[in-house]
């Protein structure tokens, strides 16, 4: 049960990661939309509540390293996962043997109580 927990944890992580992504790619479209309408174009950039002019080739830097450091986390958390489900899956096979090898030694036991049964 833990291990579904922290399944379903990496999994929302993702899922932000990804969202923050395709914010940023959008972001990245529109900024290359005003460098080829003007090279002058005012861009600002929110800092709390305030509004600070930016310059585009920094803004332009900014989202470029932005989408390489969550690429990076989405591969770590993919990697997480992935380890994740092995694990949940080695356990599974580790349930299914010991479910096997009880339902075997039950029929063993059976077998044993019938013939000290009929004896």
């Amino acid at each position: 049960q833990k291990l579904e927990q922290e399944m379903y944890a990496h999994h929302q992580d993702l899922q932000t990661l990804i969202s923050q992504r395709n914010e940023n790619e959008m972001v990245k479209e529109e900024l290359e939309i005003c460098e080829k309408e003007s090279s002058d174009a005012t861009i600002y950039k929110q800092v709390g509540p305030v509004l600070l002019k930016n310059d585009l080739s920094d803004a332009t830097d900014t989202i470029e390293k932005r989408l390489e450091f969550i690429s990076g986390e989405i591969k770590k958390t993919e990697g997480l996962i992935s380890k994740k489900e092995g694990r949940y899956e080695e356990l599974g096979k580790a349930i299914q043997e010991m479910q096997n090898a009880m339902q075997k030694a039950a029929v063993e036991a059976a077998k044993v109580a019938a013939q000290q049964a009929a004896s």
